[in-house]
């Protein structure tokens, strides 16, 4: 729901998969009504609850309720709607204007296989995405070669995709990225 890093995440479980430890067990997925004697041992919770962790982070869980207000009343429908029109215009763009400069799109062009971000892969794809975030891009880079960009539904417009497609191209144009070594930054 756009929280990014260290946001409240969320965990669909089938019930095929109750009753069956979790790969990561933590004190919130014990078995409710054993929660609290304190013993060493974990009991999982006997349905989706057993893969919880832990408190969620009051901070984190409280705008939330503003998003989740926001996700039901756009519909989820309609927001994956908005992403794949988003991202298949990133790529008609990409594929338009930034040939020829050793990019190539690794998102799959069909829909359905389709997540919110486009990857576009370069060997200098470390030292591409600092120069966009000096141009005031936000990729997301991934080793050893993706730069990630997510034209987010709820508030990234078209003009946002041609203005940052647009700034790509003149990075590569102009070999902009060539002042960065081309590793990736600690994140802090």
């Amino acid at each position: 729901m756009n929280s990014g890093p260290g946001g409240i995440g969320g965990l669909y479980v089938n019930k095929k998969h109750f009753g069956k430890m979790p790969g990561l067990s933590g004190w919130f997925g014990s078995d409710k009504s054993l929660q609290f004697d304190m013993e060493h041992t974990f009991t999982p919770a006997h349905n989706a609850g057993a893969f919880q962790i832990g408190t969620p982070h009051i901070l984190s869980a409280a705008p939330l309720l503003g998003s989740l207000d926001m996700f039901e009343e756009a519909g989820i429908d309609r927001i994956r709607e908005k992403s794949l029109k988003a991202t298949g215009y990133l790529i008609e763009l990409a594929e338009t204007y930034l040939s020829g400069y050793g990019l190539t799109i690794g998102t799959p062009r069909e829909d359905m296989r389709r997540g919110g971000h486009v990857a576009l892969e370069h060997h200098d794809a470390a030292r591409i995405c600092k120069a966009l975030k000096e141009k005031g891009v936000v990729p997301d880079f991934r080793s050893p070669n993706i730069i990630r960009l997510a034209p987010v539904a709820f508030y990234t417009s078209y003009n946002d995709i041609w203005r940052a497609v647009s700034i790509l191209k003149d990075i590569m144009e102009n070999r902009l990225y060539e002042k960065y070594e081309n590793k990736r930054e600690i994140i802090a």
